[in-house]
């Protein structure tokens, strides 16, 4: 019960910091010119490479602060969260037009640890509903209740490519982008065509504009722990051949 009056709680005050925003007011957000790459308009870029490359994004804490913060490989850096029976999130509140255009997304993430769990990995159930690496795509509505939430994750065993709801909401989906233990710790790219997701989870058109990113590793329910690194989101619009 604790972790499903957080969560609305998480996805409704983003939701309400978001109302009444116009489109026109996207500038406040984006100061830097738009650039191009692979025939990808990048809107808004997170290479996580300064110390405090963190400082722009907010938390919200379910139950105990997951440690995410700044790390140097030899050819990168990235944020690398720690869970030890914790959940919280980082997020960035952003405007991107999901009607008109084709938004799009795309990140690299690695997994150390995944989260120990009893029974069958699931999608839908609720009492150990932790996974090592989420990221969220939110497209909030003037009325709530409406709003719909894209999750992808990285499941240990269940297939990718796998859609299922959330245990806390209709209106979030939760989409496998990546399966498998990663024993090899490598690091995986995804890129993922939004507007083909929400079709394909909802099954109609985008109905609303992307109001926020965020990402996620969690182990509150299994009483774990989990260790996953994020690096180099991108979101912009496919661009128009």
């Amino acid at each position: 019960m604790f972790r499903k009056t957080s969560l609305f709680i998480f996805i409704t005050a983003i939701f309400a910091a978001l109302i009444g925003l116009s489109f026109l007011a996207r500038n406040m957000f984006f100061k830097a010119a738009p650039k191009t790459l692979q025939k990808t308009e990048i809107i808004k870029d997170f290479p996580f490479s300064a110390a405090n490359a963190l400082k722009e994004w907010e938390e919200k804490v379910f139950k105990g602060k997951v440690i995410y913060k700044i790390e140097q490989g030899q050819t990168l850096s990235y944020v690398r969260a720690m869970s030890d029976k914790t959940a919280s999130a980082l997020y960035y509140k952003l405007k991107l037009d999901a009607k008109k255009k084709d938004p799009v997304i795309s990140w690299k993430w690695n997994v150390n640890k995944f989260p120990a769990k009893k029974a069958k990995e699931s999608l839908e159930a609720e009492n150990e509903d932790d996974f090592a690496a989420r990221v969220y795509v939110i497209f909030p509505a003037m009325f709530f209740t409406n709003s719909k939430v894209l999750e992808y994750i990285w499941s240990e065993t269940l297939p990718e490519g796998m859609i299922g709801t959330s245990p806390y909401s209709k209106n979030i989906k939760l989409i496998v982008a990546r399966s498998g233990p990663n024993k090899d710790k490598k690091w995986f790219q995804e890129e993922r065509d939004i507007a083909a997701d929400y079709m394909k989870a909802f099954g109609r058109s985008c109905e609303y504009d992307i109001g926020a990113v965020a990402f996620m590793t969690n182990t509150e329910h299994t009483g774990t722990s989990a260790d996953a690194m994020y690096d180099d989101i991108k979101l912009g619009y496919k661009e128009v051949k």
